[in-house]
C-alpha cells in the first residue's frame, strides 16, 4: 500500500477529509456512506472586484515616517504607518459548498477509505457500497462512481454557505449564487463582515448522472439502482484580474457537460494524466507500518515506532498537492491551496507573501513537476502591474511594488484596516515581496532552462529594479530600504518595542539575489551591505544589533541568505546561520518547521533537519485544543494549527534538498528516483544507514 493513505473510519471534521483536485475544482471527500458530504471549492471563486485601494496620499508621509523610523522614534513611526500609510484588506477565497449524496442504507462492516496519490483517487468502501471520486484535469469534472452489491436508493443535493439558491433544471442539478463584494478578515471585528453589492462575482455548478434518476425540486433521486455516477461542474463569471465579472457562469458549467465520456472513460483518462506527474519521482526510506490506518500511524510515529516510509509518505503528500492544486491555467494556491470550507478563512485563505505564498511552490521544481508552476508567475505579473500604482502613490517611485498581502485581483498594496485604526505595522509596510517572488521565477528557469520565459520575465525584473533604483537611498554609508520590517517580528530599542526600520537582513538577503539574478538578465544593479552577523556570532535580523522580543520566533526571515536564495554564502554567514537556527529552536508553526528542514538540509545538517520533520508528524486532534507548535492533521494537512498548506510544501521541498545534497540521516536506507537537480539531471541513488553507496 506505498503513496496510499489509508484509514477504518468516516471523517467527522474536515481535517479529517480526504483531498482531491484538479487545479481548479478542489474536493474534500468525508467518506460516510450512509450521509456522505463533498466540500467543493473552485479556484477563482473570490470576494471582490477589481478596484484601487491604494491611499492617494500616502506618499507625502514617506518622508515623516522615515524620519521617525532613522531617529529611534517607534512610537511615531507607528502612529504614522497606522493612520497615514495603511491601505486596505486583501480580498478572500471562499468556499464553493457541499454535494451531499444521502443513501438509502449502508453497511457498518467491512468500512475503509483511501486515498491513492498516485491516482489521485478517493475511494470508500464497505461490505454494500463502494465510492469512487476523483476530479479530472482533461474533464474538468468532479466525478462520483458509485456501485451496490444490490440495488439501493440516494438522494442528492446542493448546498452553499454563500447566496444562493438550489433546483433542478431538465436532466440536472443546479446551484447558483453570488458572492460578497468585501468580506473582512476573521481577525476584524466589525459588524459589517460581507457586503453583497452588485459587483460580487456569481457562481453555479451542475450535477449531471449516468444512470437512471427522477429529478425532484432540488434533488437528484436515485431508486434501486446498483451503480451510478455523478458529474459535477462548477464555474464563475471571473474574467480576469483587471476586468469586473461578467457573463454566465452556468453557462460555461454546463459548456464542461459536452464531450461526456462514460465512467471508465473518464477514469482511465484521469489517472493517465495524473499518474503521469506523480510516477517521476519514486522515494523509499527504509521501514514502514503501511499496514496501520494513517491515522494511527501518525500516534504510533510520535512513540517512536520505526516507520520511516511515514516520512516518504509526507514527501510524496507535498507532491500530489502540488498536482492537486496547481495547473497550467489555474489561480495561484493559497494559503490553504485550493481547499478552504469557510467563509472568513483564517488569514482570508489568500496570498500572504512574506513567506506563505513562496513556500507553496519550493517543491514544484525539485520535486519534477515543474508544469505545475505557472499560476505563481501568473500571480506575479498580477501583482507587477497593479503595483506600478502602488509605487507611485506610496513612496513616489517609478517601477513596481507589493507588499505582504495580496488576491486574486493582485492587491499589492498594505494591506490592513481602511481606517487605520488596527496595529498593522508589524506585517503591512515590508516592501520586498516582488523581488521575493520574482527570485522564485528565476529558480523555477534555473531548473528548466525555458527561453521563453527568461525573456517574458524581464520586463517584470526591470520594473521592480527600478523600485529599488528610486527607493533605496544613502544611510550610514550603505544603500537601505526604510520603511521595512522582518515580518511579523518586532524589537525592543531602548525602551520602545518597534518593528520598522531600515534594510533588514531578510531585505539584504532578498535584494542580493534579485540583484545577482538582474546581471544575469543583463541589467545593471545598485551595491548594498552584505550579510551583517552579531557579536554573539549569529546573524542579525535587523540593521542594528537589538534586543529580541520573541528569540523563538516562527518567522526565521534573517536567513533567508540561506535558504531559499541561490546565492552562495561565505562559510562564516553559514556557520552564523546554524547559531542562529539552533537559537530559534526546534519547534514552531507547521509551515516554520518546513523553512527550518529546509534551512538544515541546505546547511548539510541531515539530524537537525530529521528532528524537524519527525515534529512536522506530530499528530494533530482537528477537535482539540490549539498547541503551540505545528504537526499534522489526521489527513496529514499540515498544521500550523490551523491548516495552512505551505508546511506541505515546505516539508516536502527540505527532503527533496537532503536527498540532493546527499544530506540523509543515519536511520534512512533505501533508495530516491526522479528528484530534479538544477542542471537537468534526475536524482538516482541508493544509501544504507544515511551513507550513499550507487
Amino acid at each position: 500500500m506505498k503513496n496510499i493513505l489509508f484509514y477504518k473510519k468516516k471523517a467527522k471534521a474536515w481535517e479529517e477529509a480526504l483531498p482531491v483536485g484538479n487545479g481548479r475544482i478542489g474536493a474534500m471527500v468525508f467518506g460516510n456512506l450512509k450521509t456522505e458530504r463533498i466540500a467543493l471549492n473552485e479556484d477563482s471563486l473570490w470576494s471582490g472586484y477589481p478596484k484601487d485601494l491604494n491611499k492617494k496620499d500616502a506618499g507625502k508621509y514617506l518622508e515623516p515616517l522615515r524620519k521617525a523610523i532613522l531617529s529611534g522614534d517607534h512610537k511615531t513611526a507607528k502612529e504614522i504607518a497606522n493612520r497615514d500609510f495603511h491601505g486596505h484588506w486583501s480580498e478572500a477565497y471562499l468556499p464553493f459548498g457541499d454535494l451531499n449524496i444521502e443513501y438509502s442504507k449502508t453497511s457498518r462492516k467491512g468500512y475503509e477509505r483511501t486515498l491513492d496519490l498516485e491516482k489521485g483517487v478517493s475511494t470508500t468502501k464497505n461490505d454494500l457500497l463502494t465510492q469512487t471520486v476523483f476530479v479530472s484535469h482533461p474533464a474538468q469534472l468532479l466525478v462520483v462512481n458509485v456501485k451496490a452489491n444490490e440495488p439501493i436508493s440516494a438522494r442528492i443535493q446542493l448546498f452553499s454557505k454563500l447566496h444562493h439558491k438550489c433546483y433542478t433544471d431538465e436532466d440536472m442539478l443546479v446551484i447558483e449564487g453570488k458572492a460578497p463584494e468585501i468580506c473582512m478578515p476573521p481577525y476584524y471585528n466589525t459588524g459589517n463582515v460581507f457586503d453583497y453589492g452588485e459587483g460580487g462575482m456569481s457562481f453555479a455548478g451542475a450535477v449531471k448522472v449516468l444512470g437512471t434518476a427522477r429529478f425532484d425540486d432540488d434533488a437528484i433521486v436515485i431508486t434501486n439502482q446498483t451503480e451510478f455516477t455523478l458529474l459535477v461542474s462548477l464555474a464563475t463569471n471571473f474574467v480576469d484580474f483587471k476586468s469586473m465579472p461578467e457573463g454566465d457562469p452556468l453557462e460555461k458549467a454546463k459548456e464542461y457537460f459536452v464531450n461526456i465520456r462514460p465512467y471508465g472513460e473518464l477514469l482511465r483518462e484521469h489517472t493517465d494524466d495524473f499518474s503521469a506527474l506523480f510516477s517521476r519521482v519514486d522515494v523509499d526510506f527504509g521501514s514502514e507500518r503501511a499496514d496501520v490506518p494513517t491515522d494511527k500511524r501518525l500516534k504510533q510515529f510520535k512513540k517512536g515506532a520505526d516507520d520511516n516510509n511515514l516520512i516518504a509518505l509526507l514527501f510524496q503528500y507535498g507532491r500530489y498537492l502540488t498536482i492537486c492544486c496547481s495547473r497550467s491555467g489555474t489561480q495561484a494556491m493559497t494559503l490553504q491551496g485550493i481547499f478552504n470550507p469557510h467563509l472568513r478563512a483564517p488569514w482570508s485563505s489568500s496570498y500572504t507573501t512574506n513567506i506563505n505564498t513562496e513556500m507553496n511552490y519550493w517543491c514544484t521544481d525539485i520535486c519534477n513537476l515543474s508544469e505545475c508552476f505557472d499560476p505563481f508567475f501568473e500571480q506575479v505579473k498580477k501583482m507587477c502591474i497593479n503595483g506600478e500604482v502602488t509605487a507611485k502613490d506610496y513612496y513616489n517611485c517609478t517601477g513596481s511594488v507589493a507588499h505582504h498581502n495580496s488576491d486574486i485581483w493582485g492587491a499589492s498594496y498594505p494591506a490592513g484596516d481602511p481606517i487605520g485604526k488596527t496595529d498593522a505595522e508589524s506585517y503591512a509596510y515590508w516592501q520586498s515581496s516582488l523581488p521575493w517572488m520574482l527570485n522564485e521565477v528565476f529558480e523555477h528557469y534555473r531548473y528548466t532552462k525555458d527561453e521563453l520565459l527568461f525573456e517574458e520575465m524581464k520586463p517584470y525584473f526591470e520594473k521592480v529594479l527600478n523600485f529599488y533604483k528610486d527607493y533605496l537611498f544613502e544611510f550610514e554609508g550603505n544603500l537601505v530600504t526604510c520603511p521595512s520590517s522582518s515580518p511579523e517580528n518586532t524589537f525592543n530599542d531602548n525602551g520602545q518595542r518597534g518593528c520598522l526600520t531600515y534594510m533588514p537582513t531578510m531585505d539584504i538577503g532578498i535584494l542580493q539575489e534579485f540583484f545577482q539574478n538582474c546581471n544575469e538578465l543583463g541589467f545593471d544593479t545598485p551595491e548594498i551591505p552584505s550579510i551583517p552577523i552579531g557579536s554573539d556570532g549569529r546573524i542579525n535580523e535587523w540593521a542594528k544589533e537589538y534586543d529580541e522580543t520573541e528569540v523563538t520566533h516562527r518567522h526565521v526571515s534573517h536567513l533567508y541568505c540561506v535558504y531559499p536564495s541561490a546565492v552562495e554564502q561565505p562559510n562564516e554567514v553559514r556557520e552564523a546561520a546554524k547559531k542562529s537556527l539552533l537559537k530559534r529552536g526546534f519547534d514552531g508553526t507547521g509551515w516554520a518547521l518546513g523553512w527550518k528542514v529546509c534551512l538544515w538540509a541546505r546547511l548539510d545538517e541531515a539530524e537537525n533537519a530529521l528532528k524537524l520533520i519527525k515534529n512536522q508528524l506530530r499528530p494533530i486532534n482537528p477537535r482539540g485544543l490549539k498547541r503551540p507548535g505545528g504537526g499534522s492533521y489526521p489527513n496529514m494537512f499540515d498544521a500550523h494549527p490551523p491548516f495552512q498548506i505551505d508546511g506541505n510544501f515546505g516539508v516536502s521541498a527540505g527532503i527533496a534538498e537532503m536527498l540532493v545534497r546527499g544530506a540523509i540521516p543515519k536511520e534512512w536506507s533505501g533508495y530516491a528516483k526522479g528528484i530534479k537537480r538544477k542542471d537537468g539531471t534526475e536524482l538516482n541513488i541508493k544509501f544504507d544507514k544515511g551513507e550513499i553507496y550507487e
